[in-house]
């Protein structure tokens, strides 16, 4: 079949309830099932949760990072920001080919989203199903039956901010025996979330959702003199203490 067939199928297996050993979208509570923004994915699920987890940290932070796209769909639903839950969609049917395209598709779907599904037909199914648990996505497969489907490997950590998490024992260790520890970590954490807000909304939005104090914060930044720039001399030290190693001087 081809895609906008096997996207009508799927829509109706969620409202069917026909996904079989799903567990990752709240299939009697979708508010939206629609072309994603921008058309950047073939299908966007728009879920609101009855009653939020009050111990759900990767939902807070995902709050904190995507607050513009979040909160935009919040004033138009009329709905609580933390009961919402996003879930971008790549629908490859039999008529479509697999190639290097799907690895990029899935983290843009991360980057814009926090995670991804795949969707396949019957015959991509067949292929898929041994490298599902290998991908940072939700595999769904068409059983060929109706519109009944299949969860066959499941990702479903929110990813908020993967490599721009501070590790704070990293930091404490570099900055041993200072009083200023602490305070260092709270202050680079809060850069931390500045800096996910400005790549998570700029993919949708020109206003980056930021906060007065976050603002105010980053003026703050600008009055301070940063470290003298000496790339070029460090790069040269750098080319010399290497010149004469070998590869098994890395083993």
């Amino acid at each position: 079949m081809n895609e906008r067939e096997l996207k009508s199928l799927f829509c109706s297996s969620l409202r069917s309830n026909h996904l079989k050993n799903n567990a990752l979208i709240p299939t009697s509570e979708i508010r939206v099932v629609e072309e994603a923004q921008c058309r950047s994915f073939d299908l966007l699920i728009a879920a609101v949760t009855k009653v939020p987890d009050r111990h759900d940290y990767e939902q807070y932070d995902n709050i904190l990072v995507r607050t513009q796209m979040l909160k935009q769909f919040a004033l138009h639903e009329r709905c609580r920001i933390d009961r919402i839950r996003f879930y971008p969609v790549e629908i490859k049917s039999d008529d479509d080919v697999l190639d290097e395209r799907l690895p990029k598709q899935i983290m843009d779907a991360i980057l814009a989203f926090g995670l991804s599904i795949i969707v396949l037909d019957k015959n991509h199914s067949k292929r898929a199903r041994s490298l599902g648990k290998f991908l940072p996505a939700t595999l769904i497969c068409y059983t060929g039956i109706d519109d009944y489907f299949e969860v066959v490997s499941t990702f479903d950590r929110i990813i908020s901010s993967s490599v721009l998490n501070i590790k704070k024992t990293v930091l404490a260790k570099a900055l041993e025996g200072t009083e200023i520890s602490n305070k260092a970590y709270s202050r680079l954490v809060a850069l931390e979330h500045i800096l996910q807000k400005i790549l998570f909304n700029q993919i949708y939005f020109e206003n980056l959702g930021l906060t007065e104090r976050e603002l105010d914060f980053l003026q703050m930044i600008g009055g301070i003199k940063p470290p003298l720039r000496q790339e070029k001399k460090i790069l040269s030290k750098l080319i010399k203490e290497t010149a004469n190693a070998k590869m098994t001087d890395y083993f």
